[in-house]
């Protein structure tokens, strides 16, 4: 009799595996404060900057590059008359904080390098991320976690098809797949309603655009405090071979 196959384990990158908002948030306050200086109260920045992030998500996605666009549309949105010198220099103050965002140093979150470790010895883990696939790919390559994974698979959105799609891909039975991740709109919610099991670990400082409540559709959604607790939960279910709903 075979064995069988090993239970897919799908990973979220940013805020999951390795700090990332917090490159922002700097960049952010590094932009704040230019603009303060040049009359613009920090509240009108970011009230602009997520005005234009509103406006530009759908279109151009995640990542440095889009980021530092929506910097640049809410400058001249705030600063529709300004010196060539002060456009000049917002222009220099944009590259920089897209080069900040872009190149941060990865640095990984609580327990992610033995626990990926420890899961990939029991599961295909494949990394599934959203943003610029030359973006998420090089903090892969960064962070020296690609020993440990399959593949690493990037989206512009995750949604309940693309959940459902990456099971396909690895003919996997999505009861005895996994999601592990920070978001409860992009990781947890959207597999839960293509039928995967999850793991929520809750990141310290989220991105506010990621908040959302647990949805009720689907198997309830395991939370841990930290990665190093995921492979305790996932070893419960992989030594008894669930796989078929409840």
């Amino acid at each position: 009799m075979h064995a069988p196959e090993r239970p897919l384990v799908l990973v979220d990158a940013d805020d999951t595996l390795w700090e990332n908002n917090r490159a922002f948030t700097e960049a952010i306050e590094l932009w704040r404060a230019w603009m303060e200086v040049r009359g613009i109260p920090r509240d009108d920045a970011v009230r602009a900057l997520e005005a234009a992030e509103d406006r530009n998500i759908p279109r151009t996605g995640y990542g440095a590059a889009p980021f530092a666009a929506s910097v640049a549309d809410a400058y001249a949105a705030l600063r529709p008359v300004a010196s060539d010198a002060e456009r000049a220099e917002h222009a220099d103050l944009v590259l920089r904080i897209e080069m900040h965002v872009r190149t941060h140093p990865i640095e990984l979150l609580p327990g992610v390098e033995d626990g990926l470790a420890a899961l990939a010895e029991r599961a295909r883990v494949v990394i599934l991320t959203k943003g610029r696939e030359d973006e998420q790919t090089a903090k892969v390559a960064r962070s020296g976690l690609a020993r440990h994974v399959e593949a690493t698979i990037v989206v512009a959105e995750k949604r309940p098809d693309v959940y459902a799609a990456a099971c396909a891909r690895f003919a996997a039975d999505p009861p005895r797949s996994w999601m592990i991740g920070n978001s409860p709109k992009s990781d947890i919610n959207p597999a839960r309603r293509a039928g995967l099991r999850t793991i929520l670990v809750p990141h310290a400082a989220p991105w506010h655009r990621e908040l959302e409540a647990l949805c009720d559709t689907g198997f309830e959604t395991e939370v841990v405090a930290t990665f190093a607790d995921v492979p305790r939960v996932l070893a419960r279910y992989f030594d008894d071979d669930i796989s078929a709903p409840s």
